[in-house]
């Protein structure tokens, strides 16, 4: 859930916010939307997130995966063990 602050609470909050803060703050000015405050787990998650859809090549094996687990297109992992050699 999104919290909104003005920036006149955002800067009462300041000290208390790096340690409370567990969803993205929207901070406001005149109504207006002008800055996201968010943790650094969250801050490094979207990052992380940015970085896995900028693969292409990632992205495509990931999208063929999904095609084929949606048609039945899977194996047990008892058989990727056989196949791999485990």
């Amino acid at each position: 859930m999104l919290n909104y602050l003005t920036v006149a609470e955002a800067q009462q909050q300041l000290p208390a916010l790096s340690k409370n803060l567990k969803d993205p703050a929207i901070i406001t000015q005149d109504g207006k939307p002008v800055i996201v405050a968010l943790s650094m787990q969250q801050f490094a998650s979207l990052v992380e997130t940015m970085e896995i859809l900028s693969d292409r090549e990632f992205m495509a094996d990931l999208r063929e995966g999904i095609r084929q687990a949606d048609l039945g297109q899977t194996i047990s992992l008892e058989a990727l063990k056989l196949e791999l050699g485990f």
